[in-house]
């Protein structure tokens, strides 16, 4: 059966008049599609790659950093966000953690009394293994592939963003050969999309696996890894012979286990061997250098004490900012702590600083501590010897470099990834309030705090003047009335003041003064009702003015019960319709989504050209976003649409997906 891509799906659907490009620019003459791009000017912005720029702009546009500098003009399309007392950094990456994956499934209890098994009845079958086709005992499942396991609403990743990290090497928690990992970008559509890198690493744990089968001792953990890794060698070489001459041999059987340790065995996958102490760690470095593999070290909480073994095997640690803590609270009546407690929290503190000075490369993991509280462990380390600007490269462009990633992530430059995290204050402060986070060039929604600037389309009026705020095509636009004169304003920009407590608008209009014309600044702060700032001409403020609100968008009536996208955690209202503009490549397809919504749920119809109007199913609101299936039918077959968008005010974007592709859609809903 032939694959249709999702383009072809819609060109089709149209007709020959969409087969070309040329034949999309004559169907709609003049059509801008609109660009889907941000400026976030006025900050300060630290590459990592290069030196920190104290005053400047960085261009995002359809998921790339397209500019960054001190002299970078913001695009007229692009909407602005003031980064003014703010510090842009990287998008952060957990060197590894377990994020992304399917909360795991309530433990069935027993059944009470015995259980009796139906006469005649099939036992039913159970795997040697962790996994249906594994030949090794549980805990062993070098096959299992992180990547096929995540999902977009997994474990950790909502925390993950609200801290500002952007990307993860991921792998499931439990098990003593874990599998192999990934990274992973933590906002994505589907778990495809997830998806930057597969396979990164093989993931070893020299411990006891939970169960009582074997292996139940640490001996017997490594006399299993280890007869595997003879197994693989051998079954490697079985299969060489036999590729080479068959005739005469029998076929060897296969084997998923030995065949996943093959790409660490050729030295073309790393191991990340998960170990502590400096015993856990010469055990490991002792293996690799049996097998000749490219060790890294996971955790590595005493690596400092085996510096010298790290450097001669050029193994990188990406160390755990999980440092030891008391095991009992402090009181005056309470046992005095082991000195050999007391001097390993002590070290862990310098530990850090310590591979730094030895030269070893190392990048941070939380080491599953909460993202935010990792975050302040990073001011210990700085506090004990390690650089800032080190601290800052081992969670951004460091983990990047070890995972070969280090063209597309890990800092600010032209043509990389827009994943970056904008911060009010010290990053490693417990103190700091994060106002953005972008991953691949969406911007994630915030919670807990009005850390995006509140929606302010609509009118403001006080007795002589009115200001009236509109989204065209995703581009902020606004007009000061004066009695019958409409005067355009320039420069508008919003943003958050100080405490990132209220939104902020600042623009300039020629209005008249004193007989003239003089180009006027307002710069002021505003609730979902009330706006009050000041015009200053030639430097001279005026009296402050307040401002209520007229109208308002049909979107937000009463902006702090219907949400905004203004980081309330509020639910946004998507009732209306939308007219909408998808875009394949550089053609696109008008449509027309009206959506009803009742609570977090939400229904409606799509209609999408002479494809026709289907209904939605399964629509839902959370937040600011919205999410819905449809089916329309395509030559006899059916084929399901996933909706995903973003609502802010009347401007509405998202994505299209069916099972053969991608499509992007921006509109507006009338006011």
């Amino acid at each position: 059966m032939r694959k249709f891509t999702f383009s072809v799906l819609l060109c089709l659907a149209l007709g020959s008049a969409l087969l070309t490009p040329a034949a999309a620019q004559s169907e709609r003459p003049g059509e801008v599609i609109p660009a889907r791009s941000y400026a976030i000017v006025n900050a300060r912005l630290v590459p990592v790659a290069g030196s920190p720029i104290e005053r400047g702009t960085i261009v995002i546009r359809n998921g790339l950093i397209v500019a960054v500098g001190a002299d970078v003009k913001p695009p007229a399309d692009a909407r602005q966000l003031d980064g003014t007392g703010l510090t842009v950094y990287p998008g952060l990456m957990e060197a590894v953690g377990y994020l992304g994956f399917a909360p795991a499934p309530p433990a069935t209890p027993p059944a009470a009394g015995p259980v009796r098994a139906t006469p005649g009845a099939t036992p039913p079958a159970v795997p040697v293994g962790g996994l249906a086709n594994s030949t090794r005992p549980t805990g062993f499942q070098p096959e299992l592939l992180a990547a096929e396991l995540v999902r977009p609403n997994g474990d950790g990743l909502e925390a993950a963003r609200q801290a500002g990290f952007t990307t993860a090497l991921t792998i499931p928690r439990d098990g003593i050969v874990l599998g192999r990992s990934a990274v992973i970008a933590l906002a994505a559509d589907s778990p495809r999309e997830m998806v930057i890198r597969t396979p990164v690493a093989l993931h070893i744990a020299f411990r006891v696996a939970s169960g009582s089968g074997y292996p139940n001792s640490l001996m017997g953990v490594f006399s299993m890894v280890r007869q595997a890794f003879l197994d693989a060698q051998q079954y490697q070489a079985h299969w060489a012979a036999y590729r080479a001459n068959p005739r005469g041999l029998k076929r060897p059987a296969d084997d998923p286990s030995l065949e996943a340790l093959l790409p660490a065995l050729n030295r073309e996958l790393p191991v990340v061997f998960h170990a502590d102490t400096e015993r856990e760690i010469i055990r490991a470095l002792d293996f690799a250098q049996e097998f000749n593999l490219r060790p890294i070290i996971a955790g590595g909480r005493e690596a400092e004490k085996v510096a010298d073994r790290l450097k001669a095997a050029q193994a990188a640690v990406l160390l755990s900012l999980n440092f030891p803590k008391r095991t009992t609270a402090f009181a005056p009546e309470a046992d005095p702590e082991p000195l050999s407690l007391l001097r390993a929290r002590t070290a862990a503190l310098k530990t850090a600083a310590a591979l730094h000075s030895a030269g070893i490369p190392f990048a941070f993991q939380t080491g599953g501590l909460s993202p935010a509280e990792a975050l302040s462990n990073v001011k210990k380390a700085t506090e004990n010897g390690l650089p800032a600007e080190v601290a800052i490269r081992a969670l951004t462009l460091r983990p990047a470099e070890m995972f070969g990633l280090a063209d597309r992530l890990g800092s600010l430059e032209a043509g990389k990834v827009a994943n970056l995290v904008a911060v009010r204050g010290d990053l490693f402060d417990a103190r700091r309030k994060l106002a953005f986070v972008f991953i691949d060039g969406a911007m994630v929604n915030l919670r807990g705090s009005n850390v995006t600037p509140g929606e302010i389309a609509g009118t403001w009026e006080t007795k002589d003047l009115k200001l009236t705020f509109s989204r065209e095509n995703n581009e902020l636009k606004g007009k000061v009335r004066i009695g019958d004169t409409d005067i355009e304003v320039r420069e508008l920009r919003l943003g958050l003041d100080e405490d990132a407590s209220l939104s902020t608008v600042r623009f300039v209009a020629d209005l008249p003064r004193d007989g003239a014309t003089r180009a006027a600044i307002f710069t002021g702060k505003y609730t979902s009702d009330e706006l009050r700032g000041t015009f200053t001409v030639d430097g001279k403020a005026e009296p402050e003015r307040m401002f209520k609100r007229g109208t308002a968008p049909p979107a937000t009536p009463g902006a702090a019960a219907t949400g905004t996208a203004n980081g309330s955690g509020a639910v946004f209202d998507f009732t209306g319709t939308w007219n909408l503009t998808v875009s394949f490549g550089p053609q696109s397809l008008p449509a027309t989504m009206t959506l009803r919504q009742e609570g977090t749920n939400v229904s409606g119809t799509l209609s999408l050209g002479p494809v026709g109007t289907v209904e939605l199913s399964n629509g839902r609101v959370t937040g600011n976003r919205m999410e819905a299936t449809a089916r329309v039918d395509f030559g006899g077959r059916s084929v399901e649409l996933q909706l995903s968008g973003t609502g802010n005010g009347n401007s509405l974007e998202g994505t299209v997906t069916s099972p053969q592709g991608t499509a992007a859609f921006s509109g507006t809903r009338p006011q």
